[in-house]
């Protein structure tokens, strides 16, 4: 069971030790020569004498030993302090030598809240103890996701377990901090305990209990689900019955099985449909996560292709599109201002005018930037276009968004407001 969450905090347990060697590498944090320390301080994200932390998720709190002199002389001894909850069935904080709840190895310092309430958290280094009060917050939501009634035979099927911390926050993905099974040994399907990917056998009436159990604290959530047969396939367009597509520019699709039991929900096969009939001159289409991305290449009249299941007879057509020589006149973004709390992403989109009339997302084919180099866009994953990281501190910063062929305005800007964990 301490694989998966081993490997999720290796990380904290690393950075913590590459923070110690640097801080330890200059003369004046030698506690034994020079100048001595003066206090000592717990910082959460930033110095912090009080603070949230969701239920059930693993975050990180450092001790920071002062010297004289500024800011840059102060050392991070978060391996070094003694760390101290006075209610350890609330708030559980990691030595780094000794196993947590689980059994599980953390990086000190590492914080979990084991079930809502209150803590104090010490933190003593020779003479000098460091104090925060933590609050624990019950987590606002958790589920499984995608919150399918059925998935296809033969076919696997990746879940993730998606927690809101807050009512503030947006939903993070804490897949890899959950130990995944099945509420009862069946035939009918396989889970990778660690990643959470369901494979199907074969299709079978008898219903099967996806469960995924938060290590650490011990919370579980789950997904009543059948192994079944699609009648169908479905697709849904980016641009619904719109067929004109501008060359340079891309349209997403979805491919969905619709299954025969009523009220069952439709599986998102995107990922693994195969594709016939595809004129690669005209088209090119790029695999996402949950979509396919089309994206015209020359132009021409109608063109199409049909999608597959693999190995078996069930197809469906693609609409028949008109590339066009249609040119961008404009693109707005939104938001104009986006905030983002550490460790949460955001996301921008942006929205293009083309002179034919029609109004097309364009996030997949705009050069995204920003003034501040700790903030990171995404790259790689046209599903990801517009998606932004921000460091674990405050920081607002100007956004560029840009498009060459656009023609009037090529860039067009919005602002960035980060936040440290923790933060209202």
């Amino acid at each position: 069971m301490a694989e998966p969450m081993r490997s999720k905090y290796s990380s904290l347990l690393l950075a913590v030790s590459a923070g110690l060697l640097t801080a330890c590498g200059g003369t004046s944090l030698d506690v034994g020569t020079g100048t001595g320390p003066t206090g000592l301080y717990i910082a959460y994200g930033v110095r912090s004498s009080a603070f949230e932390i969701p239920e059930c998720l693993a975050t990180q709190a450092t001790a920071v030993l002062q010297f004289g002199g500024d800011e840059s002389s102060n050392g991070d001894f978060t391996t070094r302090v003694v760390w101290h909850s006075n209610a350890p069935d609330i708030l559980y904080v990691a030595d780094g030598i000794n196993a947590g709840p689980d059994g599980i190895l953390l990086a000190a310092g590492t914080l979990v809240g084991l079930k809502p309430g209150q803590a104090q958290l010490s933190a003593t280094f020779s003479s000098f103890t460091a104090t925060a009060s933590v609050e624990i917050r019950a987590l606002d939501s958790a589920r499984i996701d995608p919150q399918l009634t059925d998935i296809t035979e033969r076919l696997t099927q990746p879940f993730h377990l998606l927690l809101r911390p807050t009512a503030e926050s947006p939903e993070q993905d804490e897949t890899s901090s959950v130990l995944w099974s099945f509420a009862r040994p069946t035939a009918s399907a396989a889970v990778e305990s660690a990643t959470g990917i369901v494979t199907a056998n074969s299709a079978s009436g008898d219903a099967i209990e996806l469960r995924a159990r938060l290590l650490g604290c011990g919370r579980e959530f789950g997904l009543p689900l059948r192994v079944s047969t699609p009648r169908d396939l479905r697709v849904d367009y980016e641009q619904g019955s719109e067929l004109r597509l501008p060359v340079g520019y891309s349209e997403a699709l979805s491919v969905y099985a619709e299954f025969a039991t009523e009220g069952s929900v439709p599986q998102n096969l995107s990922t693994v449909v195969e594709i016939d009939g595809l004129d690669d001159d005209r088209l090119s289409i790029t695999p996402g996560t949950n979509a396919l991305y089309v994206q015209a290449l020359e132009t021409i009249v109608d063109t199409g292709f049909t999608l597959r299941l693999p190995d078996r007879s069930l197809s469906v057509a693609s609409k028949r599109w008109q590339t066009t020589d249609a040119e961008l006149l404009s693109f707005v973004l939104s938001p104009d201002t986006l905030n983002v709390i550490y460790p949460a992403t955001g996301q921008f989109t942006a929205l293009g005018l083309f002179d034919d009339g029609v109004r097309r997302p364009v996030s997949r084919h705009v050069a995204w930037s920003s003034d501040d180099p700790s903030v990171v866009f995404a790259t790689g994953l046209v599903d990801d276009a517009g998606k932004v990281t921000v460091p674990n501190s405050e920081v607002t910063t100007t956004v560029t968004a840009t498009i060459a062929a656009a023609v009037d305005d090529a860039s067009e800007f919005a602002v960035l407001r980060g936040y440290p964990a923790g933060s209202k």
